[in-house]
């Protein structure tokens, strides 16, 4: 059977997924991620401990790869990747090691892949359906109705960005919040006005920052089915967390680790869009950029 590869250089984290092609179908055989926080420092540069853990997650990889020959490679680098004045140093060292050229696809490819993947695990066939993947440095929007494509774009609003920029504070201020909801409401406005004009659409979250409502409500993350959320489970969760503090959030049941620093921005992201026109439920899709490269090289 045919094992193909992709790695995800994103901003927040370094992922590999190695799969066998069974049936016309992805069959996981082995996954990592790595919290490698590209843009820590500012996503113009990536700072010298930052780039110390890409490198350390490049090598990871590369040992992994090596245990399941032959495969077929694909490296794709987004929003970090895309804006980093030393991003080519990376890209070097990437090419040295696994002897691939990375791809630095921009925005709007990201999120053609993100739909591929999205549409795996997720009937997006009938009724209105914006599928949001929050990433590090970037947030891609696709929305589709009846199947058809109708909105696609990549914002720089990622959950990195954001929060060097406005959470100065353990916990936000009413302040921050305040900046940081008005900022998003005129990024986005292209996005927020054609949901306001739509009837009623469902919130798929791809991966990421969703991930917490999965491991929070449920108790576990979802990798091969999507799941589904009432709009008030979310605002509950909302709610606990926006005004906490990090160690609060950390005693959270169920919410990750890795996720608790950045988890109040991401959650007021998704909360202007729960909150503009007429969103009804979340449904939580584990597929995204890395399962849309997949399909395509199937």
């Amino acid at each position: 059977m045919k094992k193909l590869a992709c790695i995800d250089l994103g901003t927040n984290t370094f992922h590999l997924l190695i799969v066998e092609e069974v049936h016309g179908k992805l069959q996981e055989i082995y996954r990592k991620r790595v919290y490698v926080i590209l843009a820590e420092n500012g996503i113009q540069t990536i700072g010298e401990i930052p780039f110390e853990r890409a490198i350390l997650a490049i090598n990871g990889f590369a040992e992994a790869i090596g245990e399941h020959q032959p495969l077929e490679l694909r490296i794709i680098g987004t929003e970090a990747m895309r804006t980093a004045s030393n991003g080519h140093l990376l890209i070097d060292y990437i090419i040295e090691k696994l002897s691939v050229q990375p791809e630095i696809i921009s925005g709007k490819r990201e999120a053609e892949l993100i739909l591929k993947g999205t549409s795996l695990i997720v009937d997006m066939n009938k009724g209105n359906s914006l599928i949001m993947d929050i990433g590090g440095g970037s947030v891609e929007f696709i929305f589709v109705t009846d199947g058809q494509v109708k909105f696609i774009e990549s914002f720089k609003v990622g959950v990195t960005v954001l929060y060097n920029r406005f959470q100065n504070n353990d916990p936000i201020t009413a302040k921050e919040l305040s900046d940081l909801n008005q900022f998003l409401s005129e990024t986005l406005s292209s996005i927020t006005s054609l949901l306001d004009a739509e009837e009623e659409f469902t919130l798929i979250g791809a991966s990421g920052s969703y991930e917490v409502l999965q491991s929070v409500i449920d108790g576990e993350v979802f990798r091969n089915a999507s799941s589904t959320y009432r709009i008030e489970q979310f605002i509950q969760l909302y709610d606990q967390v926006i005004f906490s503090t990090e160690a609060e959030r950390l005693q959270i049941e169920g919410m990750p680790p890795e996720r608790a620093k950045l988890i109040v921005v991401a959650f007021a992201l998704i909360k202007l869009i729960v909150s503009t026109g007429q969103c009804h439920k979340i449904v939580v899709s584990p597929f995204a950029l890395k399962e849309g490269v997949l399909s395509e090289m199937m």
